[in-house]
């Protein structure tokens, strides 16, 4: 299934980018740069089916889109966003179980 492949491999850098941004190592542009490779990335693979193939996968495009949608100021200072993030984070490394209201779709391409 290159849809799961593609997430769990894009997951792991898509936390390091979050992280490295919330903790003032990389800056929003850089952090903007990443999410639209991943829009490109997730476009060349040219997936038509717009269901969702797991909750990882929910929560993977939720967490691409709450980076894509909130403002720098809100990503490093809104508390309320920075729970989700966190808990996005956790749940995409096995930490946490499903969080609540991260619930993201795929990108349509066609």
């Amino acid at each position: 299934m290159l849809e799961g492949n593609f997430v769990a491999l894009k997951s792991e850098l898509l936390i390091w980018h979050t992280q490295q941004f919330m903790n003032n190592k990389l800056s929003y542009a850089m952090l903007c740069d990443y999410i639209w490779e991943i829009l490109q990335d997730w476009q060349r693979l040219n997936i038509v089916d717009n269901r969702i193939s797991s909750q990882k996968e929910m929560v993977f495009w939720f967490l691409v889109f709450e980076l894509q949608f909130q403002d720098e100021t809100s990503l490093l200072h809104d508390k309320s966003v920075n729970f989700k993030l966190h808990n996005c984070i956790l749940f995409l490394q096995d930490e946490l179980e499903m969080p609540k209201g991260c619930i993201g779709v795929r990108p349509n391409y066609a």
